[in-house]
């Protein structure tokens, strides 16, 4: 086998002796001179130029040998250190552990990690019987429905609402409303509309003209996705959402995947395979952020669960079903849940809102949900975990604060309606110094958004340089 050409530079070349060697030839073809026309080869610096060559190829040769040996040296090494530290790991021998402290970071931990006392150590979770904690319960973000970092399935027909109804939920959520008569904790909602994103604006554009709400911490993500072939637009969904956490300040509590055969990619439904990928992409997703996910799905013709490999029944938390009922009436309900109650959760109804105009006259209109009956399942309006304020309310806080510091009475003083007024920098800068943790740029997407919202509800005024709140 031939060994590989080795480029000498000038140490390896001095430490060779070659540049003792004093021929004319042999300098040249050293030092890489390039003569326009050489001088014809006598006799005499032919043999020199021959023993040259054999000389470099020699000391190439040992050069790549003292390499080669240095690098089966530093495998051996390395070998005898991992089987030391495999050894230390089965014996629970720490004090030769902490002697060969170098690579125990580099090598998987053994599952059974607790000879070393560690709680959490490793590839896996562990917990003892005795370390659970007294007082377990379980948090939900929507009352009685949806549980924190769970995985839920919605199925429906085509043409059931599946995709309303949560869309619906979601902007509950986001907006910090109780939904159909259940408690939310608000929190940031990401909805992938990974088919038909402008009609999910649209409506979520009825919501907002129905409901009268302005800025709240709900994104729409779209675009070409696969949660089957490999887990990349897992792991750039989850970079994102963290991203959106820092924009709005608040923490992601639901994602939304609409629908699943739109991020199925070229995988097969039917095929355990294809749905187990799907799974672990949407634990991922789930494990990354802390936030539950619910996949919206189209159920099979008989209209009783969703269709696919039924693998995907066994991973979710909780599956609920979305059923057209006789006059208009549409009804949601959970057939299935691990550790929950199961049953009718509202009856709701559908009205048309106005979202737009065209250049017609002609009015464009989209769907809002509208309740009808409660279901049975627990839910009561209770004391949750405070909702945290949006960064609307929190920028409104502290405009409010500046203006008690140092606001100044306009002249003429109708110039705000009797209302104090401060410059607009000063509130930016106030708004900037409350939220330490963002980036720069992040301050100021925030902020906008925070002053675009309240101007655009009327809570607040601007002219030129200054703003008041009216």
């Amino acid at each position: 086998m031939t060994a590989p050409a080795i480029e000498l530079d000038d140490d390896d070349y001095f430490d060779t002796g070659l540049f003792d060697f004093t021929g004319p030839i042999a300098l040249d073809a050293a030092w890489g001179i390039d003569t326009d026309e050489p001088p014809p080869l006598t006799a005499e610096q032919e043999r020199a130029f021959r023993e040259y060559r054999q000389r470099r190829d020699l000391a190439a040769g040992a050069v790549y040998r003292t390499e080669r040996e240095s690098q089966r040296a530093a495998r051996q090494a390395l070998r005898a250190e991992d089987r030391s530290i495999a050894k230390a790991w089965r014996t629970g021998d720490t004090a030769a552990l902490e002697r060969i402290p170098a690579r125990v970071g580099w090598m998987p931990l053994p599952a059974n990690d607790n000879a070393l006392g560690t709680k959490q150590r490793g590839r896996f979770n562990l917990t003892w019987f005795a370390d659970i904690a007294p007082n377990s319960i379980k948090r939900t973000f929507v009352k009685g429905v949806f549980g924190d970092g769970e995985f839920t399935v919605l199925s429906g027909l085509p043409g059931s609402s599946k995709s309303l109804i949560t869309t619906d939920g979601a902007c509950h959520v986001a907006a910090g409303m109780p939904w159909h008569g259940r408690a939310v904790r608000q929190g940031l909602v990401v909805y992938i509309a990974a088919e038909r994103k402008l009609l999910t604006e649209r409506r979520m554009l009825a919501f907002r003209k129905r409901h009268g709400v302005g800025d709240i911490p709900l994104l729409v993500m779209g675009g070409v996705i696969d949660l089957v072939s490999a887990n990349l637009d897992a792991k750039a969904i989850s970079a994102a959402i963290k991203e959106a956490e820092v924009t709005s300040g608040q923490t992601c509590v639901w994602i939304i995947v609409d629908t699943l055969t739109r991020v199925f990619g070229g995988g097969d439904q039917h095929a355990p395979k294809d749905m187990g990928a799907f799974v672990r992409n949407c634990d991922l997703i789930r494990e990354a952020t802390g936030a539950h996910l619910t996949a919206i799905h189209h159920t099979t013709w008989s209209g009783e669960r969703g269709k696919g490999a039924i693998d995907l029944d066994g991973a979710v938390d909780a599956s609920f079903l979305v059923k057209k009922r006789a006059g208009g009436a549409y009804v949601l309900e959970c057939d299935g849940a691990n550790d929950g109650e199961e049953g009718p959760i509202v009856t709701y109804g559908i009205e048309s809102e106005i979202v737009g105009v065209d250049e017609d006259g002609e009015p464009t209109t989209a769907p809002v949900v509208v309740a009808r009956e409660m279901g049975n399942l627990t839910g009561v309006i209770r004391d949750v975990e405070p909702a945290k304020p949006t960064v609307r309310d929190q920028g409104l806080d502290l405009l409010r604060e500046v203006v008690s510091a140092i606001g100044v009475m306009p002249e003429p003083a109708d110039y705000s309606d009797g209302a104090m007024v401060v410059k607009l920098d000063a509130w930016r800068e106030r708004f900037y110094d409350a939220f330490l943790d963002l980036t720069p740029e992040a301050k100021r997407q925030s902020f906008n958004r925070c002053r675009n919202a309240l101007r655009t509800s009327g809570t607040i005024a601007e002219m030129a340089e200054w703003v008041w709140i009216t």
